[in-house]
């Protein structure tokens, strides 16, 4: 598809703007169980997404065919303009003032061979059984690959272009001790294939299995709580929504109104950024065309900024925040890599001074248990008993509860480890003052 002819052509047929998205992305499957090959598929796709202002309105054309007819699509923009009746106004966006240097690397993933990539996953399957005798299963092994690219052109001169590529490996080990079972799971995502270690990611999900064998219940009470990282980044990413434009727009964040206040711990520094190092997330400009770029959301406690897209700006009379990213027909709001700032210490070190206390390192049902409107929690949960500043054993049947805002003006201190998960949300361990637990 010629895009300069299918601009022209729109200016021709009366449209003010128009935009071309083109999206093509190669993403494989694999996984393994018992040592045999489960599943193994790589599809291919391209997808040219066509947006378009006629008649004051944006209406949207969706198609896989790079061969598609431009009269056809233009006349069906125009069919679907006319049949709108928003009074919301729209944009075209023509570019920002400068966009983050961005280095594409070379991943490497297109150079490895299937059998490499089996490979891997077979010796991971087989590690995790042989770290313990205690490990009875390793009922999903798995490695994902993505290898993508996007280009924006439109008719205000605007001509973009990134590409992406990640592997992921997951793996998720059983273990079983006197009639207990518990389970762990494991994620890493790499932007090089050669940092996929089979090895240390066998050795990490069995050590978490193993480590949870034999948990029990609590007495119920209030606890110092200290967040294990992957935990607490499961628990920010059920609220990311509260710094988002589009809750503050249907008035569904407890922030609205309350920018330039401080609402949180002075201990607490929330970022979002445009290219953090090695993570696969990173992002030059978003799928409006805008800038990414590094902002402190909350700074020391202070709420500083909502995130935006076009849409969500103009209807607060500020600037886009470069966070327009597509979901479905539409442009949404997320984070590129949103993060809390981390502290200084180890989390051993955190845990030093707590007579007694609670580890929380696994949420379930979190989503069920949360609303992201007034920030209210309750979660099934399981860790490990602090006592006298060490792991004491490991807990579970317990239930962490309290209100999201409330817990995070309850901040002790923010550990060093931060962590990132696939959702591209990173948390270091964070310790509270107090959290409800209930148990036995």
């Amino acid at each position: 598809m010629n895009y300069n002819q299918l601009i022209n052509l729109a200016k021709e047929k009366g449209f003010s703007d128009i935009e071309i998205t083109e999206s093509s992305s190669s993403v494989t499957n694999i996984t393994v169980f018992s040592g045999e090959i489960d599943q193994n598929h790589t599809h291919d796709e391209v997808t040219i997404t066509v947006r378009a202002i006629y008649n004051d309105k944006m209406a949207y054309f969706t198609t896989s065919n790079a061969d598609e007819d431009p009269n056809f699509i233009l006349d069906t923009l125009k069919e679907n303009a006319l049949s709108l009746t928003t009074q919301e106004e729209f944009e075209i966006f023509g570019g920002s003032e400068e966009y983050p240097e961005w280095e594409e690397k070379d991943g490497g993933f297109s150079k490895i061979s299937l059998a490499e990539k089996v490979n891997l996953l077979l010796v991971l399957e087989k590690e995790v059984k042989a770290y313990d005798e205690r490990i009875i299963l390793v009922p999903h092994c798995g490695y994902q690959e993505l290898i993508g690219r996007k280009r924006i052109v439109n008719s205000k001169g605007l001509d973009l272009e990134k590409r992406k590529e990640y592997g992921v490996v997951y793996v998720q080990a059983v273990g079983k001790e006197n009639e207990q079972t518990q389970s762990a799971f494991e994620v890493e995502i790499k932007t090089s294939f050669a940092d996929l270690d089979p090895i240390l990611i066998a050795q990490k999900v069995a050590k978490k299995t193993i480590k949870k064998l034999n948990a029990d219940s609590l007495p119920s009470k209030v606890y110092p709580v200290v967040f294990e990282n992957e935990a607490m980044a499961d628990l920010l990413e059920v609220f990311t929504s509260f710094f988002s434009g589009e809750a503050a727009v249907k008035k569904l964040t407890p922030l609205l109104g309350k920018e330039g206040e401080k609402v949180f711990s002075e201990l607490l520094t929330i970022v979002d950024e445009a290219i953090y190092p090695d993570s696969p997330h990173n992002e030059p400009f978003d799928d409006e065309g805008v800038a990414c770029y590094k902002k402190e959301v909350v700074d020391e406690g202070v709420f500083k900024t909502f995130l935006h897209n076009l849409k969500t700006a103009k209807y607060f009379k500020t600037k886009s925040t470069g966070n327009g990213f597509k979901a479905g027909d539409s442009i949404s709001v997320r984070g590129v890599n949103f993060y809390v700032k981390p502290g200084e210490r180890k989390l051993e070190e955190m845990i030093a001074d707590i007579e007694e206390g609670v580890l929380i390192t696994d949420l379930a049902g979190l989503h069920a248990g949360a609303n992201p409107v007034n920030g209210d929690f309750s979660a099934q949960s399981s860790g490990f008993l602090i006592k006298d500043g060490k792991i004491d054993r490991p807990v579970t049947l317990i239930v962490v509860s309290g209100n999201f805002v409330e817990a995070l003006n309850q901040i002790e201190e923010i550990g060093s480890d931060l962590k990132f998960n696939s959702e591209g949300i990173g948390c270091p361990s964070i310790r509270f003052k107090g959290l409800s637990i209930s148990g036995k």
